[in-house]
């Protein structure tokens, strides 16, 4: 019996039994979208059996197989661990639409998550409240340890209000602690445990590291604000994570309570306190004795940088444009104004559609109103640290001339004017990813079909290059198809960056479309046009076989494909490849760059090929 059918027979016989209620999807009265996310989509509905509002959760998985299955029956499992506590959210049951969706039936926490709540109600936060908030947490807490469970995703979007009370919610990411497989994935990134962004294959999440989660959470009640809000996912990581940075600790908080939060997210796992220790020092808590600038050292918190740009937060922190020098604001601006380029307010924008998620956060489609045209639009944080290199992209985005194989750009947005979070207008493209396409479409593909495809991409690449733009993250997910033609994304916020370190390659999965010299270098690497001829070698390959590169060797050990790629291994030729083809896209991946082809040679080279293959035919 396989796997995913072993998980759908035991939940069928779970619902079968009565072990879990099954709800007619038809008792639910006006089921509305309120949140989705990259695992799942959540309604709110009423229903008529229970009397009373509930939450509608889905899973994301199309075909119901093996992960779909694990998913829904890992959460099940956890969910009913510890149900009816009064600190996690409720689990009521189950149900099944028309369209054979499965739903968990959730309690409905009416004043939505902390991280709303508190940017709406903050100031009408008092210590003795804050700390009852912090209890509530806590307590949820402590009954999933009890149970030995991991939640692994704590953070604000997954801790609910209701009616005064904090509810912890989304165990999607859990795992029993008896569990012997390593976490890949998953979680917010600020609230992540650094012992495993250090070394993610290897490092199993454990109950320290929903300890450090939570004292991020409680630095985040004592500030009213998302931690390393004003910094991107890049910096969190190589800048805050890393190297044992936090967020300073903000004017009026009781001394008690920093240290509790301090001891939480220290740097190492073994020298965080327990669940139980954090829920008996909140009890004991004095809230007398607070922290302010001339009382600092009486602190003792080797892991907080008060010389960082975010200190001296407090309740009318402003934007962290206000603290940029004039003559940043002053460049963003006029380039924004002579390059021309449109700003839209974000009220010009309808039918915003959830439809993937970078680094940075969520990618959606979107109407423009007036010009009733479909977008893409694209987030990225700017910051002190990443500005000039953002002038410099826009400068480029606006002086490329448009070309049919290049994503067009559009514009800019802003959902806040007074925010570091700028929005990217760009063309739609309705084919999808290279990746995707070629898995759905490989076997209707000729080799006229191939090449024609290889030819686009090699056009659009020296239209780029012609301007001195290096892409530096071509992979087959930012090859977009539209109309069956190819249309390469510059639009690359990986370029905001201070550093690319090999563990963001990792995260970013482009390990197998990366220059080798990234690797050997093991340090800062600018990339190059080389570089870019290195992806494009990849990808000539790729459009040959129709599969993931080196996928069927290593899949989830990135070491192993590193050290595979460093001793100038690659793929094999795909049987019935033509022979002027692969002797192409092997001089592209070349180990050394400069023995690499320029854009132009590949452009002549590819043009060559389909003649010769057209005369055959």
């Amino acid at each position: 019996m396989s796997f995913s059918h072993s998980k759908k027979d035991s939940f069928k016989n779970a619902l079968e039994n009565g072990y879990i209620r099954l709800f007619d999807y038809n008792t639910f009265d006006n089921p509305t979208k309120i949140a989705e996310g990259s695992c799942g989509t959540v309604f709110h509905a009423n229903s008529k059996i229970l009397g009373k509002d509930v939450s509608l959760k889905s899973l994301h998985g199309v075909n119901k197989g093996d992960e779909f299955y694990k998913k829904f029956v890992n959460e099940l499992k956890h969910i009913n661990a510890v149900n009816h506590h009064d600190n996690i959210i409720n689990f009521y049951g189950v149900s099944i639409d028309h369209s054979e969706t499965l739903y968990m039936v959730l309690q409905y926490a009416k004043d939505g998550d902390l991280r709303t709540y508190l940017q709406t109600n903050f100031e009408k936060l008092d210590w003795k409240i804050k700390i009852n908030m912090a209890k509530d947490i806590a307590r949820g807490l402590y009954c999933i340890h009890e149970a030995k469970i991991v939640h692994k995703d704590l953070h604000s979007k997954n801790i609910l209000v209701h009616e005064g009370r904090l509810l912890i919610a989304d165990l999607g990411l859990s795992k029993s602690l008896d569990t012997n497989s390593s976490s890949l994935s998953g979680g917010m990134i600020a609230y992540t445990d650094p012992a495993y962004l250090k070394n993610m294959k290897a490092y199993k999440r454990n109950k320290a590291s929903d300890i450090y989660s939570l004292g991020i959470l409680f630095w985040e009640l004592s500030s009213g604000r998302s931690p390393f809000h004003a910094i991107s996912c890049f910096e969190i990581y190589n800048t805050m994570i890393i190297s044992g940075k936090r967020e300073a600790d903000i004017h009026g908080t009781p001394i008690d309570y920093i240290n509790i939060y301090s001891k939480a997210w220290n740097d190492d796992p073994n020298q965080r306190p327990t669940i139980k220790d954090i829920c008996y020092s909140l009890e004991n808590i004095r809230l007398e004795n607070v922290y302010n600038i001339s009382n600092s050292n009486q602190l003792n918190q080797p892991n907080v940088d008060h010389n960082k740009p975010m200190e001296k937060y407090s309740k009318d922190t402003v934007s962290i444009f206000s603290d940029l020098e004039i003559t940043d604001q002053e460049r963003l601006d006029n380039v924004i104004k002579s390059n021309q380029i449109i700003q839209y307010g974000y009220n010009s924008f309808e039918n915003i559609e959830f439809i993937g998620r970078g680094f940075f956060g969520g990618i959606y489609s979107a109407t423009l109103k007036n010009e009733n045209m479909k977008v893409v639009i694209k987030s990225t944080v700017v910051n002190p640290n990443s500005i000039e290199l953002f002038v410099n992209e826009l400068k480029n985005f606006s002086n490329v001339n448009w070309h049919e194989n290049v994503i067009k750009f559009f514009g800019i947005s802003q959902k806040d004017v007074n925010s570091e979070e700028y929005i990217f207008v760009l063309e739609y493209a309705n084919g999808g990813t290279l990746r995707n396409y070629l898995k759905t479409n490989f076997r209707r593909l000729d080799w006229s079909d191939k090449l024609n495809y290889a030819q686009q991409i090699a056009k659009a690449i020296k239209h780029l290059h012609s301007y001195n733009i290096i892409l530096g993250n071509l992979s087959s997910r930012n090859v977009l198809i539209h109309n069956n033609n190819i249309k390469i994304s510059n639009f690359d916020t990986t370029k905001f960056t201070t550093k690319l370190t090999i563990d963001l390659l990792k995260s970013l999965r482009l390990i197998e479309y990366t220059d080798p010299m990234i690797f050997k270098i093991q340090g800062e690497f600018s990339r190059t046009k080389a570089s870019d001829m290195f992806s494009v070698g990849i990808l000539l390959w790729e459009i040959s076989s129709g599969r993931i590169p080196y996928d069927s060797y290593f899949q989830n050990d990135l070491d192993k494909k590193i050290s595979y790629i460093i001793e100038g291994r690659r793929e094999k030729p795909i049987t019935g490849t033509p022979k002027s083809y692969v002797k192409l896209y092997q001089e592209c991946w070349d180990q050394d760059p400069k023995q690499r082809p320029n854009i132009e040679k590949i452009t002549h080279d590819l043009e060559f090929i389909t003649i010769i293959i057209e005369s055959m035919e």
